[in-house]
């Protein structure tokens, strides 16, 4: 035998050949330091097949599975996280695996929770993709409901922000009314009025979903603004007991106490709060036709009691709820300070009682809520014995709300379907009394709508993004008209280190009259019509951002056409009054930037701007411009601005905000100035600590650190500082 070298039969050598074999296997020897910098990866399904724009991140990079679900990783990368849309992610350490390997990604099944009493929150139908959360702040106690929607620069208020005062919102410029409220997924204020937030405490709030732009395909009438969805709270702590109380005083004689029980056992749980509270609310204040003189805001007196029960019994899939927020009140109205003697002795009592029943049945990709509730809201007015009787008065009203709601959802892979069918009546009554005979003048509305839903989502992939369609049908059927409402979104996202988005939305919604604007009789000076219209828009949305676990940044152009607005219009005809009209078009449009950066781990910076422009542009009958053709709507702040530092651990913390609002016109015409800008500082300061098992937290809220008078409405100043400081105790039973 012969080492090395061969002879053929006819004696001819293989030297060539062998030399060849022996530079290739160098050359892949050479090579081999070459391949081994790199993890040479196969992903594929469960079934076996390639799995193509797998996101494989390491460190700050992203790279994609090509279409043999093939992809190489440099050999330093330490850790890999796989992701894909419709899959299990999968996180693995580089030095649990070999040079070459599969790696095979689970499906994703998505699937309803199956209910359980730790489960006791509200879960709506499938959300809109734009869909943003707002948590109470433990640290920074919110003196009010309204002061964690005001947090946000695409809400204002031209409302007092004291504890007591009647409270509304107007959202991206729309009209107060136009925003549409629901408590856990049953609106509040579809009649068409604004909706007073002094009604829901904070305290009884979990968190609050926000849809902005026109919604009414999510909830009906009254969602030209968008949608505030209130999730109110349960127990959230399972197999335990817990007692609470709270007593707080501030600034004007405010004093309040709150009695707090929550319990979660095995199927059970229940959640039940008392809230009382009274305030004279008397402030100081700077009349603008004596500046330098000083005035007291007298006859302001509030009184409140609350009371909130949530219960909830869970057998396997199986859930049965009960939610009840009921309030009592008194409240002293003074009037607008060029009216002091017309209105000092006003007032207004009445009651509120939201009731909902809801049965929840979930088995893998079908949820179904049935819901029954109840609403009654009714006050009394009386003012009698004015120092100028010129406008003395007394009436009633009672507005009751009734219905049944029924939600189906399915979900498969990546797509998502949901069904609504409601059913609603509302009855309006008022009574006016005659002081002479003691007699009444009564009116009745009664309004009766049907309503049916249809929404369904899609997740899917575009090369390297991932992208959700939506699309929300419904229609209402008021008395016979026929409202139908849609709404088509789209999200697409990228992620990469950080994830960078865009998206947007056009959709339809409306808002019927409401019955207080068709019925009202209150006084010798504004009288009710009978004749209004439904207001109706039209609007899109344009959204794009970037998000980070260190901050995130979002810029958004909302555009509104508002037909058949409704606005109180003064006429002269025998004598002047004010009455309600559908007097045209308006057109709202908003640019708003928020961003959020968290510098070190116990400070953060949080802040939003939002530039509004909302104008009239009604024209007369015979289509020539109006005298408000091209002004600037009333109370809508061109600018808002909102900042705020916190510094915050788990026991203490002190959160410093400034809000900015731009200049805002009272009259329709503009051709008074308008109310200038101003800016308030506000301070938030917390400690909590632990005695065995009694929690202890004392906060103190300072309002309008610099003391600033202003006003947001016309004739009707806000107070300067004021201060609330309170102590919780909270003890675990078991």
């Amino acid at each position: 035998m012969h080492i090395g070298m061969s002879h053929h039969p006819c004696g001819k050598s293989y030297l060539p050949r062998a030399r060849k074999q022996l530079l290739l296997f160098m050359m892949l020897f050479l090579m081999l330091p070459l391949w081994a910098q790199h993890f040479v990866l196969r992903i594929e399904d469960p079934n076996g097949k390639p799995l193509a724009n797998v996101k494989v991140s390491y460190s700050s990079q992203t790279l994609f599975s090509d279409d043999d679900g093939i992809v190489k990783i440099p050999r330093e990368a330490k850790s890999l996280h796989f992701s894909r849309l419709g899959y299990m992610d999968k996180l693995l350490n580089t030095t649990d695996i070999p040079q070459n390997m599969t790696i095979v990604l689970s499906v994703k099944a998505i699937e309803h929770p199956v209910i359980r009493v730790s489960e006791l929150n509200h879960r709506s139908q499938t959300p809109a993709l734009d869909t943003r959360m707002i948590h109470p702040d433990t640290n920074a106690r919110a003196m009010a409901s309204v002061e964690m929607l005001l947090s946000e620069s695409s809400f204002a208020s031209a409302d007092n922000k004291l504890m007591g005062e009647r409270q509304t919102v107007s959202l991206l410029g729309s009209l107060s009314r136009h925003t549409l409220v629901m408590l856990d997924g049953v609106a509040l204020n579809s009649a068409g009025e604004a909706f007073d937030f002094s009604k829901i405490p904070p305290s009884q709030i979990e968190r609050i979903e926000i849809i902005k732009g026109n919604a009414s395909a999510y909830g009906g009438s009254s969602a030209i603004g968008g949608i505030v969805n209130i999730i109110t709270k349960a127990p959230d702590r399972p197999d335990q007991a817990e007692l609470g109380v709270t007593a707080r005083a501030g600034s004007y004689d405010m004093l309040s106490q709150e009695y707090q029980l929550s319990y979660m056992k095995s199927r059970f749980g229940v959640f039940a709060q008392y809230q009382h509270y009274s305030a004279q609310n008397d402030f100081p204040y700077v009349a603008w036709w004596d500046p330098e003189g000083s005035y007291r805001r007298k006859h302001n007196a509030k009184t409140t009691e609350n009371l909130y029960l949530k219960s909830s019994y869970g057998v396997g899939n199986h859930n049965l709820e009960y939610t009840l927020s009921t309030a009592s009140f008194v409240r002293e109205l003074p009037g607008p300070i060029n009216y002091l003697e017309l209105y000092d002795d006003s007032r207004m009592s009445g009651s509120n009682w939201f009731h909902t029943a809801q049965y929840t049945w979930a088995y893998k990709q079908i949820l179904n809520e049935l819901r029954a509730f109840y609403q009654s809201d009714r006050s009394s007015f009386r003012n009698l014995e004015p120092t100028n009787p010129q406008n003395i008065s007394k009436y009633h009203q009672d507005q009751k709300n009734s219905g049944l709601q029924n939600s189906l959802s399915l979900v498969w892979d990546d797509a998502n379907l949901d069904f609504l069918a409601e059913a609603t009546r509302l009855r309006y009554d008022f009574a006016q009394f005659n002081l002479v005979n003691g007699a009444a003048n009564t009116l009745r509305g009664d309004r009766q709508n049907l309503a049916f839903a249809l929404r369904g989502a899609y997740k899917y992939i575009l090369g390297p993004l991932d992208a959700i369609s939506q699309l929300s049908l419904r229609n209402d059927i008021t008395e016979g008209v026929s409202h139908p409402t849609w709404r088509a979104e789209q999200d697409i996202s990228y992620l990469a280190g950080a994830r960078i988005y865009l998206g947007g939305t056009l959709g339809t919604a409306y808002s019927l009259p409401s019955l207080y604007d068709m019925y009202w009789i209150g006084d010798s000076q504004t009288i009710g019509n009978p004749d209004l219209k439904s207001e109706s828009s039209i609007s899109y949305s344009i959204r794009a951002g970037a998000e980070h676990q260190l901050g995130g940044l979002n810029l958004a152009l909302y555009h509104n056409e508002i037909d058949n607005l409704i606005q109180w219009r003064q006429i002269f005809l025998f004598g002047s009054r004010w009455q309600p009209f559908n007097v045209g078009s308006a057109r709202i449009r908003n640019l708003e930037l928020n961003g959020n950066w968290n510098l070190l781990k116990p400070l953060s910076l949080v802040g939003g701007v939002t530039f509004t422009e909302a104008k009239d542009f009604s024209l007369k009958a015979d289509g020539s411009p109006s005298a408000t053709y091209g002004k600037r709507l009333t109370y809508t702040p061109d600018l808002k601005i909102n900042l705020s530092l916190k510094l915050a651990d788990a026991t203490r913390s002190a959160s410093l905000n400034w809000m900015h609002y731009g200049e805002q016109f009272s009259t329709i015409d503009n051709a008074i100035d308008p109310l200038p800008a101003y800016e308030v500082w506000n301070l938030d300061l917390m400690h909590k600590f632990q005695l065995g098992k009694l929690e202890v937290q004392i906060d103190c809220g300072l309002r309008n650190l610099l003391d600033k008078r202003y006003e947001i409405y016309a004739y009707t100043p806000q107070p300067g500082f004021n201060w609330q400081l309170g102590i919780g105790l909270r003890y675990t039973l078991h």
